[in-house]
């Protein structure tokens, strides 16, 4: 749930990828304990990232090609269906792993010290 702005490509690229086997394994009934216990999933934000993830690709003119399809949430319990991601642990978790997300987002955060833009 980290701005995709500040994602490598790599990590872009990926978390474009992952939703879409997400969504295979929500919609293939299989358990999510794994995601929540690593703070990797909000449910109820899937397709709100999608355009989120889909929007900053097309800013960075790569071709995203796949439509978001709504997975079946009914076997899940309320607790996984609105669980939150920790998104300031998340966002500490990519910059320690991700030299080249932590480059980006301290570009993004001077640009925005130094003309006030909003990345």
């Amino acid at each position: 749930m980290c701005d995709p702005k500040i994602l490598c490509r790599q990590h872009l690229l990926g978390e474009y990828r992952e939703l879409f086997t997400l969504v295979g394994t929500i919609n293939a009934k299989k358990n999510l304990d794994g995601y929540i216990k690593n703070n990797c999933l909000e449910l109820t934000s899937l397709e709100s990232r999608y355009i989120e993830l889909k929007n900053e690709m097309l800013r960075r003119e790569y071709k995203p090609v796949k439509q978001f399809i709504h997975p079946n949430f009914s076997y899940l319990d309320e607790s996984i269906i609105n669980y939150k991601i920790d998104k300031d642990s998340s966002l500490k978790d990519l910059l320690n792993r991700c030299i080249l997300c932590y480059t980006r987002y301290n570009f993004l955060k001077q640009k925005e010290d130094s003309d006030g833009t909003k990345y």
